[in-house]
């Protein structure tokens, strides 16, 4: 049981500021409900508010050796373990100047969590632990439907702040609010989390493991007919029978126009692929941004009025990819029935098998219509589920909470990169960039959510010569930690152009060998050490995360 919190809610009302701390006043009442391993408070208001603002803290003795874990804003957002003498960083100066042609700060939580880049002082979403050993002290929101959760760790000052993330809300009066629902309880790794995720009634995941391939790192939107027919042949001539085959961007004439197929690279049209997959006894999968239009789709030429925007009536720009995209206004009815429109023809005409769902956090860039972020990334993935039925769904670009028990698969880190070395270019932009280490960091940090909210896709790893700039060491170590973390393994490369060493390397990775992990942590500020067990036998392996290196162990 939390003992010792404060809260503290703080609002508008006929332009005044307000801030209390008393559950009881003239303007409302806060029901609180506190058990064993959880605490919720209920808002039942008297008054129009507006800004509202309500926080948790308490104290808490950080010792030396104490671990936080970060969970980051989105499935690409940088995650992990951090000791009080860490930084978490926000945005960087370079990426501040140029906001105005990246949008480099729409993909992460930068508009409304607090960076102050100071030794010790940390964030997470949704939930968070403290690890001493193997023992944590975890805490988790039940429910972000009303708003995300954050929870802050001041390490150095030994402070936890709780805030619910209620920005966009104004409630009239008379309603009833749950500003807050938290979970705690202290007990070993594993366990901790069977009991989160047991009390805030995640259904286990349908899916143990599935293994596969996809289009996107070998050729990014370059595909074609023939070269899905190629790879698609060559797999099947493997000697291990993979499960999914899954065609990624590139098929589309432009990102939101999911109909309208580019002819001259699929003559055909993509239920003919489909039908081919389905010919090699493999599941068809395929990719989607289902909330996006890229600013030359057609859809957003002919639909202006099915987009988000903001305050002054512009359309929000919701990133730089594709040339600057837009964001669907789902709530929108006939925004929802285009969007039907094209799963049904996706999945029951060409009969897609698996629906990957990108770039699903733009959809909650900004509060709107009298909802929180939490509220509309909630709906809007009951809303993909519902368009989808039973078909499996891989998640990608999403705040993870509103995915548990909702998607089968789903990432869980950043798009790996053809290169291990982060590259300063890239990096100096946000934590939700391609890159290789912040990848891996996540796969290893995030493996709690695997097999409780979903199957983890930790991406792809990489065995072939061409088209890549790391060194066959380096994209080994990557298939290792694929198939120690993750349970959605896929590839994206040609099989047939396979050496015997790339064959052996890539039959390993995919053996279903028995796994688990025993402990994994930064020993310093560069290398991770695991120690895992797989079929039984105790393994032991130190790697540098920035450069690749294995320092300890084998992964033989």
């Amino acid at each position: 049981m939390l003992k010792d919190y404060k809260f503290k809610i703080s609002y508008l009302s006929e332009d005044k500021l307000y801030a209390s701390s008393n559950p009881k006043t003239g303007h409302y009442i806060i029901d609180i409900n506190d058990t064993e391993n959880s605490v919720a408070f209920t808002l039942h208001n008297t008054v129009k508010m507006e800004q509202i603002k309500f926080t948790l803290e308490f104290d808490y003795d950080f010792g030396e050796n104490a671990r936080f874990f970060a969970n980051g804003y989105q499935s690409w957002s940088y995650s992990r373990e951090y000791s009080k003498n860490d930084i978490q960083k926000g945005l960087s100066g370079l990426s501040k100047n140029i906001e105005y042609f990246t949008k480099a700060s729409r993909s992460g939580d930068y508009n409304f969590a607090l960076y102050n880049n100071k030794v010790g002082f940390f964030h997470s979403f949704s939930y968070a632990y403290i690890r001493n050993g193997n023992t944590l002290d975890l805490f988790g929101s039940l429910c972000e439907k009303t708003g995300f959760t954050i929870i802050y760790a001041d390490m150095v000052n030994g402070k936890i702040i709780v805030e619910k993330d209620l920005e966009g809300l104004t409630l009239k009066a008379g309603k009833t609010y749950e500003v807050m629902n938290l979970f705690y309880c202290l007990d070993e790794y594993d366990a901790a989390f069977d009991k989160y995720f047991r009390t805030a009634n995640i259904p286990t995941p349908r899916i143990k493991q599935k293994i596969g391939y996809t289009s996107w790192y070998n050729y990014y939107n370059k595909i074609s007919n023939d070269i899905i027919k190629r790879d698609l042949e060559s797999i099947a001539n493997s000697p291990i029978k993979l499960d999914i085959f899954q065609v990624d961007d590139g098929y589309q004439t432009a990102v939101g126009d999911w109909l309208s197929v580019d002819t001259v690279k699929f003559p055909q049209g993509m239920a003919q692929v489909a039908e081919d997959i389905h010919s090699k006894d493999m599941l068809a999968g395929i990719w989607l941004a289902p909330f996006n239009a890229q600013r030359s789709s057609k859809i957003a030429h002919e639909h202006k009025d099915w987009l988000i925007n903001d305050s002054k009536g512009y359309h929000i720009l919701a990133g730089m990819n594709w040339g600057g995209y837009y964001t669907l206004d789902f709530y929108n009815p006939e925004v929802r029935e285009y969007i039907k429109k094209v799963f049904n023809i996706v999945l029951n005409e060409w009969k897609y098998d698996m629906v990957k769902l990108d770039f699903l956090f733009s959809v909650a860039v900004v509060p709107y219509g009298n909802r929180t972020r939490g509220q509309i990334m909630c709906d809007a993935v009951d809303f993909l589920r519902e368009c989808c039925g039973l078909k499996l769904i891989l998640g990608c670009g999403v705040p993870l909470f509103p995915a548990f028990g909702k998607f089968d698969f789903c990432r869980i880190g950043a798009d790996q990169a053809l290169t291990w070395e982060k590259n300063n270019y890239f990096t100096t932009f946000n934590n939700e960039i391609v890159s290789t280490p912040n990848a891996v960091t996540n796969s290893i940090f995030r493996r709690h959510l695997d097999g409780r909210a979903f199957c983890n896709d930790p991406d792809v790893f990489l065995l072939r010569d061409s088209n890549i700039k790391t060194t066959f060491e380096q994209r080994r170590l990557l298939a290792k930690i694929n198939k120690i973390f993750g349970n959605l393994l896929f590839m994206s490369d040609n099989i047939g152009e396979y050496n015997e060493t790339q064959k052996a390397v890539y039959m390993d990775t995919l053996d279903g060998a028995k796994k688990k992990v025993v402990s994994a942590e930064y020993k310093t500020n560069e290398i991770i050490e695991i120690n895992y067990i797989e079929n039984d036998v105790p393994h032991n392996l130190s790697f540098n995360i920035n450069t690749g290196e294995i320092v300890d162990g084998s992964i033989d």
